[in-house]
């Protein structure tokens, strides 16, 4: 990973968190580690070139900014709160990087042709399906890439009372506790 690529947004993001608390204070001393390179964990999954990416619940950018700024070709970033969507147009004006960003919820978009849905923090396995199924749903095989944390089995277990996909867990690089759930075959459960 090549650090000064993401030297500006880090000064940026902890020079704007002490204003409008974009990430955990303290999370800043260890941001590359955990924000950025944890984000960056899902590129092994993505093709930057061809996948639309929709990112649910950017906050601060991650993971979608921070794959834009990786190279990520088509990235969509959904967030609703205003101030973090300044933000977040600070970034994409500062880099010149190929984002939309929809101050909005997810359930307004308009967007139906995601092809790789993404999330960090957002909401449980259930909520993250039912805006994967929305935003993907003219996609013929969508993926789901959301990084979770130590109560994914319960949450899969949760989600399949809605749902039927089929799905694979990778530890996390990063957290002792974290993982990314890859999702596809999104189907809703008709019983």
């Amino acid at each position: 990973m090549n650090k000064e690529k993401f030297a500006i947004y880090l000064a940026e993001l902890e020079k704007w968190n002490k204003s409008i608390n974009l990430v955990q204070g303290k999370t800043i001393p260890d941001i590359l580690n955990r924000h950025i390179i944890d984000s960056l964990q899902l590129k092994k999954h993505i093709n930057y070139k061809e996948d639309n990416i929709v990112d649910i619940g950017s906050g601060a950018g991650f993971p979608g900014m921070i794959l834009a700024i990786d190279g990520a070709k088509k990235v969509r970033l959904v967030e609703p709160v205003t101030k973090k969507v300044v933000f977040l147009k600070h970034i994409k004006n500062l880099y010149h990087v190929n984002v939309t960003v929809h101050n909005e919820r997810w359930e307004e978009l308009r967007v139906k042709n995601a092809t790789i849905i993404t999330s960090r923090a957002y909401a449980v396995l259930n909520k993250l399906l039912e805006a994967m199924y929305f935003v993907s749903r003219e996609t013929e095989s969508p993926t789901g890439l959301f990084l979770k944390g130590q109560k994914i089995h319960e949450e899969i277990k949760h989600a399949k009372e809605n749902w039927n996909f089929e799905s694979e867990i990778f530890k996390s690089e990063t957290s002792e506790t974290g993982c990314i759930i890859k999702i596809w075959s999104l189907k809703k459960n008709d019983g």
